[in-house]
């Protein structure tokens, strides 16, 4: 016990000096300061080293050879210092002459690069000492096990609590909150003790955590439009490294493989490091427009896809174990070509699926984008829209999570409207008896919601897909249906020829599955896509890996893809029995559009409704198989002028009853301001 409380009373120092030191490079000026730093890392990083080797070989020779190399190197590293005791001191920031890398950045680099490597090496020796890990296994092993317990998890953690209780306070406060979610996130590394408690209990605490770091990264970035570059890069960063992170504890799951993880966890070191050395790059200039960045974005949203990709993967395994993913209908990859890319594709559909289709990936889910529908509802001016807000997370909740997944899981194609919520291939395989009629029933339900209310009872409340599309940072960027070279293609409500051949195809692909899972249900015929009812396989494939595909390419397709692309053949469905139906968009007074001259209802609908204003001014109403009455438009007009239409108001006039006025917002609602209504969203400055 005595050993270990002196281990522990070393590694707090060392990781205390090391936040010192830190702080020291986040302020240095000159070569010599930056000198002195590099000097004393070096110097720790090459006093632990030695250690490591000298458990390892331990003998007087090797100790005698480890303290001279340790002299020799100490001597050069005093080099830069001695010259500048002759040739005199000069600004770091100074780039010279022919180089590429400043100066500056070659001190960051080396700092980090010495900083992480002292703690490895540090972590290392004390766990060996400890017996947290064992000489005798090799060299790798030995190093990954030690990476990946708390001799190097919680000083490391500690350094970096240190260090933002030193430099923290030059942080803006939202920088200051990431940066202890950090640390909680290093805290709770489920490898860091050895014990099943400990293990299921920091797992679903890490991936708590991580779903708020993800809300917060989100919900600044809506409200910081032209964040400094630094924040914008350093978020980035941070989503890139959670997602490696999660991809690394999945695999420690399935296989007891450390390694992913370990590079995860100096990945987020290094992220971490570098702010803390370039913490005024968070507030000062350059301003960017992050919706004017479509790499960036896609960036953002690839790494919290992958994250929560990741993250569902993990509380399946904590939930159900291994055998989630073990028992999964995997076929060979072998035979000829066609055949093994068959096989392939069908493999990764699998794979994906598992996951983005469980309840626990949809929980999630829900938690992270629902969070941010709730931010929205204050902004939403009409009382319908926040109902509609609010019933939108209710449904999601109970009609796409517990009803399907633990009411009726068992038996789900047997039940309409819920079991076959998306339509053909959603229940499984299509045969005669209650299967059939719950299918027919269920275009029956959803076709008659959509002819009296419109397609938002499913693309705007009732789909999974809503919660995702419609909170705030995500409705922000339906910007990019108007700087997307495929958004553009898609504005307006006339029907693109892509739109035409995109649907066609997904309609023949599932009339046509439909028709061979039902023969093949009678016995005329034996159709299955390596042993999986081909319908449900392409609705696996539609929505549960291309959705998600198409959600990711959000800056270049734009929002709501599903609905402008045509690949949602439940949404093109319920799409155009609205077009024929009661529901529709009006206006008060087609005058008041006439001369309004910012076009706010145009910039703002998610489905790049463009010619909106044009049919208010010719028509006072404008219909649309696209439109999905998210009711963005009826919020961002400056007039209050728009309000949806649909059977209610239509019984209202075959009784020859006035329309209901506009619903005033809740006493003490708050509204969003124009700006924030309107394309393009607000520049702030992230400080």
């Amino acid at each position: 016990m005595t050993d270990l409380v002196s281990l522990w009373a070393v590694a707090g120092l060392m990781a205390a000096l090391t936040a010192w030191l830190l702080k020291r490079g986040s302020s240095v000026k000159t070569i010599t300061d930056a000198s002195l730093v590099l000097f004393l890392l070096a110097m720790m990083a090459s006093m632990f080293a030695s250690a490591v080797v000298y458990l390892y070989i331990p003998s007087y020779v090797v100790l005698f050879e480890l303290v001279a190399v340790n002299m020799i190197s100490m001597s050069v590293a005093l080099i830069p210092i001695l010259n500048v005791l002759f040739k005199g001191d000069r600004p770091i920031d100074e780039t010279r002459k022919g180089r590429r890398v400043s100066t500056r950045a070659m001190v960051v680099a080396s700092t980090i690069t010495l900083a992480i490597l002292s703690e490895v090496l540090m972590g290392w020796t004390f766990a060996i000492l400890s017996g947290a890990s064992s000489t005798a296994g090799g060299v790798l092993p030995s190093l990954l096990s030690s990476m990946s317990s708390y001799w190097f998890i919680f000083t490391m953690a500690g350094e970096m609590a240190i260090t933002l209780y030193l430099v923290g306070r030059g942080f803006p406060t939202i920088f200051r909150w990431l940066v202890a979610i950090q640390i909680l996130v290093m805290v709770l590394s489920p490898t860091a003790i050895a014990s099943s408690a400990w293990s299921f209990e920091t797992l679903l605490g890490n991936s708590a955590v991580m779903i708020v770091a993800i809300i917060v990264v989100l919900e600044f970035l809506f409200r910081n439009r032209s964040p400094a570059l630094g924040a914008s890069n350093y978020m980035l960063r941070l989503v890139g490294a959670y997602a490696l992170m999660m991809a690394g504890l999945f695999l420690w799951l399935m296989d007891g493989d450390v390694l992913l993880f370990v590079i995860s966890v100096v990945v987020e070191m290094t992220v971490y490091f570098y702010i803390v050395l370039n913490e005024k790059s968070l507030a000062s200039p350059p301003l960017v427009n992050w919706q004017t960045r479509p790499w960036w974005a896609f960036g953002l949203l690839g790494g919290i896809f992958v994250a929560e990709f990741f993250m569902g993967g993990i509380l399946d395994i904590v939930v159900s174990g291994t055998s989630y993913f073990t028992t999964l209908p995997f076929v060979a990859l072998s035979g000829p070509v066609l055949t093994v890319l068959g096989a392939a594709l069908y493999d990764f559909v699998v794979a994906v699926g598992s996951i983005t289709a469980s309840p626990w990936f949809l929980i999630m889910m829900g938690v992270e984008m629902g969070a941010l529908v709730v931010f929205k509802i204050k902004y939403a001016r009409e009382s319908e829209t926040k109902m509609r807000l609010v019933l939108m997370l209710a449904a999601y909740a109970i009609y796409a999570i517990w009803l399907p997944s633990f009411v009726f899981s068992a038996n789900p194609q047997n039940v309409p409207w819920i079991g076959w919520s998306m339509g053909i291939g959603t229940a499984g395989a299509l045969s005669p008896g209650i299967p059939l009629l719950a299918l027919v029933l269920t275009y029956v339900i959803s076709g008659g919601l959509s002819f009296f209310f419109g397609s938002r009872n499913v693309c705007s409340v009732l789909c999974t897909a809503a919660p995702m599309y419609q909170g705030t940072t995500y409705d922000a960027m339906s910007s990019f249906n108007r700087t997307s070279k495929i958004g553009r293609h898609n504005l307006t409500s006339r029907t693109p020829d892509s739109f035409k051949v995109v649907s066609a195809l997904v309609w023949v692909s599932l009339l046509g599955s439909a028709a061979l899972s039902y023969l093949t249900s009678i016995g005329v015929v034996n159709v299955a896509f390596f042993g999986e009812d081909i319908s449900y396989f392409f609705y696996s494939f539609y929505f549960s890996f291309l959705w998600y595909l198409i959600w990711v390419l959000t800056p270049f397709v734009g929002t709501y893809g599903c609905v402008t692309t045509g690949m949602c053949g439940w949404g093109t469905f319920n799409g155009l029995v609205s077009r024929i139906g009661l529901f529709r968009l009006k206006v008060k007074d087609s005058d008041t559009c006439l001369k309004c001259e910012t076009k706010d209802c145009a910039k703002v609908c998610p489905v790049g409704l463009t010619d909106l204003p044009g049919a208010f001014v010719d028509k006072g109403e404008f219909r649309s198989y696209k439109c999905i009455g998210v009711g963005d438009c009826v919020s961002a007009c400056p007039y209050e002028n728009v309000f949806f239409f649909d059977v209610r108001n239509w019984v209202r006039t075959k009784l020859n009853r006035p329309l209901p006025p506009l619903a005033s917002p809740p006493k003490g609602a708050v509204e969003a301001p124009l700006e924030l209504r309107a394309f393009p969203y607000p520049q702030k400055d992230s400080s």
